[in-house]
């Protein structure tokens, strides 16, 4: 583990083997040279090198390799160890490991070595569910493998780090980032279709989570195009998209059409999160065509499938659900829906959808005509979306606080209606 230089590998073989300096130097040299070389006071010939690695039984390899290379060969040995480490889940090994390594690669400038070990890390924080310190070692890895141009690992970098901003939700950063690993990967000309495919898939699915239809359709039919063929989940994107492509046109019986299909192909393959996905926007139809009943009911089939798994799909369909028995005007079922999902958005720590379900609690003391008690909600709710930096929907609660207020204080509602529109104004809306 040692790194030496040329003086102290001699030193140290001539004390393994118990030789004097005198007999280190045999009749070739005289034993105050033999000294003056451990010390690394003076250079040797290429010659000397030889008879010296002849009498310590080593390779002259051994003699001429420099300290810069004996720290990349130990580094890259720590390195290895380190990924069986994460491969194992020893990440609190892993991460001791790597900090060694990183202290050589600094000594000896190992940039390449550099790169890798801060990758290492963003895998260890990927594996304990820390998106904020992934992120932050991909980008240091990213750095060091952009000068040392070596584009597998710019690409995988690029991919980690978009994948991070995804699971975030930042999907425009995402998408960024993907566009940049696209191009890598158009460099690197590799001829890897399962690759293209899984980016082409990221890509759509950025699309997707931004509404726009036509691009995210763009990028699943390219994925047809590699091998002429889709998975199942590939398929049903593509109906999916299409369906709402013509939705977004008003073609509401083509559009069902679409979506009847990709529901025979999801129900085959018993992928809950697909279909839950589906029954959405099915339900979403039918709230367009202002069919309640069939709206609630798809919403209804999401829940069932979704209730024990507390994501947005199960979010997402409790708000549906909620939105349908207002809109019918039975507001003691919307209030036991609003409960669930209060209590859902608390135990996940989720505060936009604490929000949304405190919002739906406003609405119905609204419609309720009691106005006190929709204020109340309406001022929890303007408490949280202020800490969540969306200042467009707090513009727009305070203008809705200010209507509140119109029948029970003057003051009140003009001081909600300057509030919003300063936002607004902030915001160079109006």
């Amino acid at each position: 583990m040692n790194i030496l230089s040329l003086g102290e590998k001699i030193k140290k073989l001539r004390k393994e083997k118990n030789m004097t300096l005198k007999e280190l130097a045999g009749d070739r040299i005289t034993a105050a040279q033999i000294s003056h070389i451990e010390r690394d006071k003076s250079h040797t010939s290429y010659e000397l090198l030889e008879y010296l690695s002849e009498r310590l039984d080593v390779s002259i390899d051994y003699l001429l390799e420099t300290k810069e290379m004996q720290s990349k060969k130990i580094t890259d040995n720590l390195i290895l160890q380190s990924e069986i480490y994460i491969k194992r889940d020893a990440l609190d090994e892993a991460e001791k490991e790597i900090e060694e390594i990183i202290k050589i690669c600094e000594e000896y400038d190992l940039s390449e070595n550099y790169g890798k070990c801060n990758y290492l890390l963003g895998d260890i924080y990927l594996k304990r569910k820390d998106s904020g310190k992934a992120n932050f070692y991909f980008e240091k890895a990213l750095f060091h493998f952009i000068k040392n141009d070596d584009k597998k690992r710019i690409f995988q970098c690029y991919m980690n780090i978009a994948n991070i901003y995804f699971e975030d939700k930042f999907y425009q950063v995402a998408l960024t980032n993907y566009y940049f690993a696209k191009e890598i990967l158009d460099e690197i000309n590799v001829d890897d279709p399962d690759t293209y495919k899984e980016l082409y898939s990221k890509i759509s699915k950025c699309y997707i989570r931004m509404n726009d239809t036509e691009k995210a359709l763009e990028f699943i039919e390219k994925i047809g195009n590699i091998d002429n063929e889709y998975s199942p989940a590939q398929e049903v994107e593509m109906l999916v998209l299409k369906a709402k492509k013509l939705l977004a046109e008003a073609n509401y019986v083509e559009s069902k059409e679409y979506f009847a299909k990709a529901l025979k192909i999801i129900e085959k393959e018993e992928n809950k999160d697909k279909l839950a996905q589906v029954y959405l926007t099915v339900g979403s139809i039918y709230g367009e065509m202002g069919d309640n009943e069939k709206f609630l009911e798809y919403s209804e089939k999401v829940y069932d499938i979704k209730k024990n798994d507390s994501d947005e799909y199960m979010m997402d369909s409790l708000f549906n659900i909620i939105k349908s028995y207002i809109d019918s005007n039975e507001f003691e079922l919307a209030k036991k829906y609003s409960k669930l999902a209060l209590a859902a958005a608390i135990k996940s720590k989720n505060k936009y959808n604490e929000f949304r379900a405190l919002k739906y609690y406003c609405d119905i003391y609204k419609y309720k005509g009691e106005t006190d008690i929709s204020i109340e909600y309406l001022i929890k709710c303007i408490e949280i979306v202020s800490k969540l930096g969306d200042d467009k929907t707090l513009a727009n609660l305070y203008i809705e606080l200010g209507q509140l207020y119109s029948g029970v204080s003057k003051e009140k509602e003009l001081e909600c209606y300057q509030k919003g529109v300063s936002i607004f104004k902030k915001l160079e809306i109006i």
